[in-house]
């Protein structure tokens, strides 16, 4: 029995060391760009440098490149010419080009998906120029890819622009009946990572960039929001609020798309300095508001029937209520948006009046 015991805890260690490598032997993988040029794909992975000098803090990262017409051998070669082994369990970013986003994205969806190497929980963005983005490091960006998924995090505090989507449901979205995605556009200008447009899908291919704007509105439609500003002008004089939080609701019926509920706003800028203690005068400001906002958003969907992408589930909405899978309703379907916005009173000093 002991026998038997002591050769039971020697395969226990035997196995533990099976698939271990050390640190040095691996090519650790933090980024992958995808783009298609000459009727080959271009597969960039950015690196974690492993010959930063001990005394140093920071982390820094290099490029490597390879093409050919198949991707997937595309994908091999690259690994290959990182002469060790490519490591993807840190990888936290995929970038695609305009040109895979536009014409080749099923070509890459399904390879990725069964890769089991490759996280499905990676960021995925668009850029002009993956390889250019992803060997754009500097002092200040040392690592692009942990960069660019750090301002994706902060954006949702100064704007609310960023669409933080995960490959996983990205690819979801393209596979599902009334369903697209929607993905920001990154670039880096003068050491600083710049969320740009958005670009709006349908099936597999993108058909429309929008303003980043539109972007801060999916963000608000979906409840998934931190600081979307809202300004208008009065006699050239900025009022601007910062919605915070968005409770919204969308229905969709056979000839109408619904959209209800409530958001809630701090002031940003009183430059025309109204009297903020005023209860009426912050009533009209609401009201204001509340018309600016609502016609925002029937523009924004409306700009997304006219390219049908559905990256509000609009479609799924209405087979979740009808069991009816028909997606050529809600494109001709009218708009109702009935969001009522709020500006919340703290911060705001009240003065007790005496009612003599």
């Amino acid at each position: 029995m002991k026998k038997l015991i002591i050769i039971f805890i020697l395969l226990l260690s035997l196995t533990g060391c099976y698939d271990y490598y050390e640190l040095n032997e691996l090519a650790i993988v933090i980024g992958i760009g995808i783009d298609y040029k000459d009727d080959e794909y271009e597969i960039t992975y950015e690196v974690i440098s492993n010959n930063v000098a001990k005394e140093s803090a920071n982390t820094k990262s290099y490029t490597v490149t390879e093409k050919n017409a198949n991707f997937p051998i595309a994908m091999d070669l690259t690994s290959d010419s990182t002469r060790k082994r490519a490591y993807f369990s840190h990888t936290d970013l995929l970038v695609i080009s305009k040109t895979i986003a536009e014409n080749h994205l099923e070509d890459i969806l399904d390879y990725l998906l069964r890769n089991n190497n490759i996280r499905e929980t990676l960021q995925i963005v668009i850029a002009e120029n993956p390889k250019e983005l992803l060997s754009n490091t500097s002092e200040n960006l040392p690592v692009i890819s942990s960069s660019i998924n750090d301002a994706l995090d902060a954006d949702k505090y100064s704007g609310s622009y960023a669409i933080k989507k995960k490959y996983i449901n990205m690819a979801q979205e393209l596979l599902t009946f009334g369903e697209d995605t929607a993905l920001s556009i990154v670039n880096v200008n003068k050491n600083k990572i710049e969320i740009e447009d958005m670009a709006i899908f349908h099936n597999y291919k993108l058909v429309n960039y929008l303003d980043k704007k539109y972007a801060s509105l999916y963000n608000l439609l979906n409840n998934e929001t931190n600081n979307v500003i809202l300004y208008t002008e009065y006699n050239d004089k900025i009022f601007s609020n910062s919605i915070f939080r968005s409770n919204i609701k969308i229905d969709v019926t056979k000839d109408t798309i619904k959209i209800d509920g409530d958001v809630e706003s701090q002031v940003l800028e009183n430059q025309p300095n109204f009297d903020l203690q005023d209860p009426q005068v912050i009533t009209e400001i609401e009201k204001t508001f509340s018309y600016i906002l609502n016609e925002e958003i029937t523009q924004f969907i409306e700009i997304l029937q006219d390219n049908k992408s559905d990256i509000l589930y609009l479609g799924q909405n209405y087979y979740n209520h009808s069991r009816d899978k028909n997606n050529k309703l809600w494109p001709q379907a009218k708009i109702e948006s009935n969001v009522k916005f709020q500006i919340t009173k703290k911060g705001i000093i009240y003065e007790v009046k005496d009612a003599n």
